[in-house]
């Protein structure tokens, strides 16, 4: 293993390791329309986004008296209708793979359904140590409850734990778990904000944290 280097690393899945922000915007965008009649600025997506979704519907639609559960369902079947859409980003099987070769566990924390992971991990052909999905918490992010048990599961102290994420509720959360939060710029968070959320250090890419930290 690298010297000095966290035991494990936690990655968030979209806009961290696939490009699925697009497909998640017109899913929710669908559903508004359709359900609501209303039409969601992409902008107000995404100040939400990295939160699981129920938490989004309920920060940006009028649901009350709608069935939240089946409002979550018909979301997830929109993004599902367009996931051929959704590609790898660069460096993802080059990072799982190095971090393999070096013993650094790798683990899934993410606030996406079971369902949409077991789509990512098949089609792209991705491999964790431990996974932990948004139907696995009661308090999603930013709430340290999926980072936390990911170190449980891994019978790891959270401070042998890096959290790699693209959203300003990756690296709140990590924080909040006692964990260094990396931010990448392949999602939803501008540097801007990365720095406000206090993020340890930001990358345009996974590629370039490889580089940064000499993980080859």
């Amino acid at each position: 293993m690298l010297e000095n280097f966290p035991k494990a690393i936690i990655f968030d899945l979209d806009g961290t390791l696939i490009d699925s922000i697009p497909a998640h915007i017109r899913a929710y965008q669908k559903l508004a329309i359709n359900e609501f009649g209303i039409h969601l600025e992409q902008e107000r997506i995404l100040k939400h986004f990295g939160k699981k979704s129920r938490d989004i519907l309920k920060a940006l639609l009028p649901i009350r008296g709608k069935d939240l559960d089946e409002l979550v369902k018909k979301k997830q079947f929109f993004y599902r209708e367009a996931f051929d859409s959704v590609k790898l980003l660069r460096g993802v099987k080059k990072i799982l793979q190095t971090a393999k070769e070096n013993g650094i566990k790798r683990a899934l924390g993410t606030s996406s359904s079971r369902r949409n992971v077991d789509s990512a991990i098949k089609q792209f052909d991705l491999e964790f140590d431990a996974i932990i999905t948004g139907e696995d918490v009661e308090c999603g992010k930013p709430c340290p409850e999926t980072f936390i048990k990911i170190a449980q599961k891994l019978s790891l102290s959270p401070e042998d734990l890096l959290v790699i994420g693209d959203a300003v509720y990756d690296i709140i959360a990590a924080k909040k778990a006692g964990m260094k939060g990396i931010g990448v710029l392949t999602g939803t968070a501008t540097r801007k904000e990365m720095k406000k959320a206090k993020a340890d250090a930001i990358f345009a890419n996974l590629l370039e944290f490889m580089e940064w930290t000499q993980l080859s």
